[in-house]
C-alpha cells in the first residue's frame, strides 16, 4: 500500500509533471496554499488554473482559503528587502508549515513541495526549512531537488502542452515591484551598474538624481558592506536595486545575454561622499 503524500503547489506550472512523477511511489494529493500571492486576483487567476490542470489530469486537489494577513503579518518588516533575502526564507516557512500542518491534521503520511522545480529557488535552504517543520509538526518530510534532469524545462514544455498561464513574477507584492524595476531596465537606453564599498542613504537619493538626470528608471547599486534596513527601504522606494557586490559580474551576464547596453560606474561618480556624509 503507497504512503499518503500531501504535495505543496505554488502554482500550476510547477505542478505540470511532478504529482505523476510521485505517484509512482506515493498516493499524492496537490495543495495549493500561497498566501503570499499579490494582489487577490493573481491569487484566485493561479488557483483556478491549478483547479484546471488537476481536472485535466486527475490530480486530487486540496485548495484551503486565501489567508494573505498570514503572509503579510509576519513579513511587514522586510518588504524592503531584494529577491531571496529573509522574507523568501518566511514564505517559504509559511507554505510549509501550514502544509505539514495540513498533512498531520489529515492522515497523511509525508509532505513535499514542488518549489524546487524552480532555478529561481534555492534548494538547499527550501528542504532544510522543510526538515525544520516536519520535526516541529511530527511529519515526515521529503526533500527534492525537481530541477534535475531538466526538470524545469520539462515543466516549460508542459506548461505549454496545456497551455497553462505562467505569471512572470515569483507572488509577493515586492516580487512584483522588483520585476516591473528590471522590465524598466531592460527598455533602457543602458543599465548602470554601480559598485561601492558601503552605500549609504545619501548614496541612494544621489544615484536617483543622477538616474533622471539621465533620464533612466532605475539602475543597480552594489555594496561590499551591509547596509541598514533603512537603506534597503530608501532604495525600494526609490526603485532602486541594492545587492551585494557578489551579485555584479551575475548582472552583467544576464544583460549581455539579454543583448542591453551596460555600465560599470563607480559610487563617486554618482555620488560625492568625500563632500556630503550621510544623514543617518
Amino acid at each position: 500500500m503507497k504512503k499518503k503524500l500531501l504535495l505543496h503547489i505554488c502554482c500550476a506550472p510547477d505542478a505540470s509533471w511532478i504529482p505523476e512523477k510521485l505517484e509512482q511511489n506515493y498516493e499524492v494529493t496537490c495543495f495549493f496554499y500561497n498566501p503570499n500571492i499579490y494582489p487577490e486576483e493573481e491569487h484566485e487567476k493561479r488557483a483556478d488554473e491549478m483547479r484546471r490542470l488537476a481536472e485535466t489530469k486527475g490530480y486530487r486537489l486540496a485548495v484551503p482559503p486565501f489567508e494573505p494577513e498570514k503572509f503579510d503579518r509576519r513579513t511587514a518588516t522586510l518588504r524592503h528587502q531584494p529577491e531571496k533575502a529573509g522574507r523568501c526564507s518566511i514564505c517559504y516557512r509559511i507554505r510549509l508549515e501550514k502544509t505539514a500542518a495540513y498533512a498531520k491534521e489529515n492522515g497523511f503520511d509525508l509532505f513535499a513541495t514542488v518549489l524546487t522545480v524552480s532555478p529561481h529557488k534555492r534548494v538547499e535552504r527550501v528542504n532544510r526549512i522543510g526538515k525544520a517543520v516536519a520535526e516541529k509538526y511530527g511529519v515526515e518530510y521529503l526533500p527534492s531537488d525537481f530541477k534535475k534532469d531538466d526538470g524545469f524545462k520539462k515543466s516549460v514544455e508542459e506548461s505549454k502542452k496545456y497551455k497553462l498561464y505562467r505569471q512572470d513574477y515569483c507572488g509577493c507584492e515586492s516580487s512584483l515591484r522588483y520585476r516591473k524595476m528590471f522590465k524598466d531596465a531592460e527598455t533602457q537606453a543602458f543599465v548602470p551598474l554601480v559598485p561601492g564599498k558601503k552605500v549609504g542613504i545619501y548614496d541612494v537619493q544621489s544615484f536617483r538624481r543622477w538616474l533622471k538626470r539621465k533620464g533612466l528608471k532605475t539602475g543597480f547599486l552594489f555594496f561590499e558592506t551591509q547596509p541598514t534596513a533603512a537603506v534597503f527601504k530608501e532604495a525600494y522606494e526609490e526603485s532602486i536595486f541594492l545587492e551585494p557586490v557578489k551579485n555584479l559580474e551575475w548582472r552583467k551576464k544576464i544583460f549581455t545575454k539579454k543583448d542591453r547596453k551596460i555600465k560599470e560606474i563607480p559610487l563617486h561618480s554618482v555620488s560625492n561622499r568625500d563632500i556630503f556624509s550621510d544623514p543617518f
